[in-house]
């Protein structure tokens, strides 16, 4: 089995290189990563022009490249020639820091798998609680495990998987749940307008994070992941909302 690997962390992120780590054990890896830091970049395609591109060594990976885009762009650039029809599976991350319920449509992290879910390649996206724990090996891991019973399922390629991991003892995590609810995450940067050298700007400050979600649902992602649980969300790309088409229909008479 090929395993193509990516992230939104960079090529040198401790999670790319623990996820190379777990999944050389089932197959051969392949790694096609940003050159740096790419977190929030959602599924931003560099569509036009040049896209620089530099081979690397990943310990445990068959070839690595390191690319100058975005996760979107690895992925899609990887399955569409560096790595063109040799790809079974497409794993993206582990990311440092949670991508639940509403973070999903910001990560680059998620679009990386996106984008192999688009190629009709079964993809998971893996990401790890922000602790103090840094327990990136047991997220890897994990996420091997359910890759395996991902890759056995006939219909893995109409859906793929959302994977958050608690930064936690291994024996103290409590066991996996499938998620279909999302919190209600709320920024606030503190934003502020600043003058440098006669040019404006808004200076993005630390972010505070709220969160607006029921504590006790666990198949809420945020919550499980609380409570213990390594969080499955199973994707995919519809986005139309039928319960509105009788609605919208009749106030466009």
């Amino acid at each position: 089995m090929n395993i193509f690997i990516t992230n939104d962390d960079g090529i040198e992120s401790t999670g790319l290189k623990c996820l190379v780590k777990a999944f050389s054990k089932l197959g051969d890896v392949y790694v096609v990563a940003p050159n740096g830091e790419r977190s929030s970049n959602s599924h931003h395609l560099t569509c036009f022009g040049k896209v620089k591109i530099e081979e690397r060594q990943v310990e445990g990976a068959k070839k690595a490249y390191a690319l100058w885009g975005t996760p979107a762009d690895c992925t899609y650039l990887g399955l569409d020639f560096l790595y063109k029809d040799k790809i079974d599976l497409v794993v993206s991350g582990i990311n440092r820091g949670l991508n639940v319920s509403t973070d999903i449509v910001y990560s680059g992290t998620v679009a990386a798998a996106r984008e192999a879910f688009i190629h009709s390649i079964p993809a998971i996206a893996v990401s790890l609680e922000s602790g103090s724990l840094n327990n990136f090996e047991v997220a890897g891991e994990y996420a091997a495990m359910i890759a395996e019973k991902y890759l056995k399922d006939v219909d893995k390629t109409k859906y793929f998987l959302n994977i958050n991991v608690p930064d936690i003892d291994r024996d103290d995590i409590k066991g996996i749940l499938v998620c279909d609810r999302i919190a209600k995450l709320h920024y606030d940067n503190n934003l502020s307008m600043i003058n440098e050298d006669g040019t404006n700007y808004i200076k993005i400050n630390d972010v505070v994070v709220t969160v607006d979600y029921d504590s006790e649902d666990l198949r809420v992602d945020y919550t499980a992941v609380e409570k213990g649980y390594v969080a499955v969300s199973p994707l995919y790309n519809d986005h139309f909302d039928r319960s509105y088409m009788d609605y919208v229909a009749n106030y466009l008479k």
